[in-house]
């Protein structure tokens, strides 16, 4: 689980810099300058070559796949982490991943200028999602009634190649196959001319011009002048809504989650009276509450995925109902790592893990569809100590040297 090492240059002084693939919010070290970095389509590397002078290398590419798949099975939810790379363009006579080059070796922006021939891939970035199910579902397709993957990063990787006469690792310098440059058809290798573009925003506050703030690995930009919070959306930098729950306490931490309201089908699931009867809690449902609408609670934090179902589940169970305050809470905060489409594709696990009872999910899930209506940013106060973060109102503890490792998913 430890990821790429990046090598660019600052786009307002040209010096080098280094930063991880998860970090969006980059600060130069010589002009101090801030930039967000966004790219659509997903982010292209390059494995830098050691080819000797005058060779014309060969950029083969390959999808890397890093997050977790969570899968419902009989009555509980498997899940597990996968970081995996798999060839882009099926051929026998390349290795069909790049091992553990990503983590040996600083990688780099594909660009055109880079040089040498870039090769197309053939399958597309949903078609690598079939080769994780079927390399680690814990279960044949048949026994699974639903299975999502949550958190993930997709890119893809061009490790670089090239016939002396034998086909080469440009990397290392040494054969890899018997094959020969005439052995390949030219028509099986045809050459991507679109590499995209890496874009590079400035980290101001497109409302009153103050420096945006947050960790590296920030989705989320916060103006601590007006107290607004700004996402990278269509690439340019946009107004996000949130709001946070008051607290006048000074030993807090706020984490982010993602408030979501949507329909729902085959089920009924649409107001806090509703919730109870679903998933058969011990309360009496009282007056009014069939008027209290029914929110899915999702952490917009990276946690490991032992962790994200039993969270996302307890802030749903207990569904908060203190009124919130508009904007950007005053104190410290947990970035927000997780996007808003991951923690809407996590709706229906939410809801599998609180069905009761269980026995009646397997026949549910597969008619269940969810829709989202609605979603907010909401900053929800936890009581800082020396372990741990506790919410007792919503009785949740947060594990802190969790979230530290979970940087890295």
């Amino acid at each position: 689980m430890t990821d790429f090492i990046i090598e660019h240059q600052c786009p307002q002084c040209g010096a080098p810099a280094e930063f991880s693939e998860t970090d969006r919010l980059l600060t130069c070290g010589f002009c101090r300058v801030r930039s967000y970095l966004a790219r659509r389509g997903g982010f292209r590397y390059i494995i830098p070559h050691h080819a000797p002078a005058g060779k014309k290398v060969i950029y083969y590419p390959y999808w890397r796949f890093k997050g977790m798949l969570f899968t419902c099975v009989s009555k509980h939810i498997e899940n597990r982490f996968v970081d995996a790379s798999y060839q882009a363009l099926e051929s026998p006579n390349f290795p069909f991943n790049i091992g553990f080059r990503g983590q040996s070796q600083k990688l780099r922006f594909a660009a055109a200028e880079t040089g040498g021939i870039f090769i197309k891939p053939d399958i597309p970035s949903d078609g690598i999602l079939d080769r994780v199910r079927e390399h680690f579902s814990p279960a044949p397709p048949k026994s699974i009634s639903h299975q999502e993957f949550i958190g993930e990063t997709q890119s893809l990787i061009y490790s670089p190649f090239y016939f002396d006469p034998k086909l080469t690792d440009a990397v290392i310098n040494q054969p890899v196959s018997e094959v020969r440059r005439e052995d390949i058809p030219e028509k099986s290798l045809k050459i991507d001319r679109n590499l995209g573009q890496i874009k590079f925003l400035a980290a101001l506050c497109p409302q009153c011009g103050w420096d945006l703030e947050g960790s590296s690995d920030s989705l989320v930009l916060i103006c601590n002048n007006c107290r607004t919070a700004w996402w990278e959306k269509g690439g340019k930098l946009s107004l996000l809504k949130a709001s946070h729950f008051k607290e006048t306490s000074d030993d807090t931490i706020y984490l982010p989650f993602w408030r979501i309201q949507a329909d729902v089908t085959s089920v009924q699931l649409e107001t806090y009276a509703d919730l109870i009867k679903l998933a058969n809690l011990p309360r009496v449902a009282m007056p009014g509450w069939d008027k209290i609408p029914f929110y899915f609670w999702n952490p917009a934090f990276k946690v490991r995925p032992q962790n994200y179902l039993t969270i996302a589940t307890s802030v749903t169970l207990n569904q908060p109902t203190e009124k919130t305050v508009t904007g950007h809470p005053n104190g410290t905060v947990q970035s927000v790592t997780l996007p808003l489409g991951e923690a809407v594709e996590s709706l229906k696990l939410n809801l599998a893990n609180f069905i009761r009872p269980v026995e009646t999910r397997a026949d549910l899930l597969p008619r269940i569809e969810i829709t989202p209506r609605r979603y907010l940013l909401v900053y929800i106060p936890f009581k800082n100590t020396r372990l741990e973060l506790v919410q007792p109102k919503i009785n949740l503890a947060v594990n802190k040297s969790m979230l530290f490792h979970a940087r890295n998913l």
